[in-house]
């Protein structure tokens, strides 16, 4: 069972996503937060007690009352660098996205997302994924693209020391789709896509997906 720790100022947004939460098999509701400094300091309580805040997930809202969630998700960073922050937010600007995932969050996805999307988002970060929204992924994506990449080069995942399905496998996940429409798209298995991202991550010495899509736009694949 997954323990997932809300921090949403908005009441009813936090409502419904505790009532969705409730209503996953696989997900516990471990608490809800309406401000960041009563989350940092029920984890800081918990983490001294028993040294493990005993939240497996966290998502996280950007726009907060005094310490905004960017600040927050840095804060729960430097105390558990191995809990996953998502940040569910209505924010698209691709700076905001950069310093979120700069911050430590593990994934980054909109609000408007819909349930099953979202649920789905949820479970591939704890498979080890970092998921995007794919108005987020693309918000990115042109981000990187605008930043003084050279871009003049045909497109050879081989300068990554890719083979191709690890390239097409990050292509799709840069397109914001889940290790199961990846799969789907490619006519493998969720377990084969889970093998290629951790050697997609290994061979470009990152730790998240826009990690990844920087250095694949750098080296001339998008």
């Amino acid at each position: 069972m997954t323990r997932v720790a809300i921090v949403e100022d908005n009441p009813e947004f936090r409502e419904t996503l505790a009532t969705f939460l409730r209503h996953q098999p696989d997900f516990e509701l471990a608490g809800t937060f309406a401000g960041a400094e009563a989350a940092i300091a029920e984890a800081r309580r918990a983490f001294e007690a028993s040294g493990s805040i005993g939240w497996d997930l966290v998502l996280m809202d950007i726009e907060l009352p005094r310490m905004n969630g960017i600040e927050a998700t840095r804060r729960l960073h430097e105390l558990a660098p191995e809990l996953p922050v998502v940040v569910l937010t209505v924010f698209e600007n691709p700076s905001v996205i950069v310093e979120a995932i700069a911050a430590g969050a593990s994934g980054y996805v909109l609000k408007k997302t819909g349930a099953r999307e979202l649920v789905s988002q949820l479970r591939s970060v704890l498979e080890g994924g970092a998921p995007l929204s794919p108005a987020v992924a693309a918000t990115l994506l042109e981000f990187v693209r605008r930043s003084g990449t050279p871009v003049n080069r045909p497109p050879d995942p081989r300068r990554l020391d890719l083979t191709d399905r690890e390239s097409d496998v990050l292509r799709r996940l840069v397109d914001g789709r889940t290790y199961e429409q990846t799969a789907a798209d490619l006519g493998i298995s969720a377990s084969t896509v889970r093998t290629h991202v951790r050697a997609i991550y290994r061979k470009l010495q990152v730790h998240s997906v826009a990690e990844a899509v920087r250095k694949a736009v750098q080296a001339g694949m998008w």
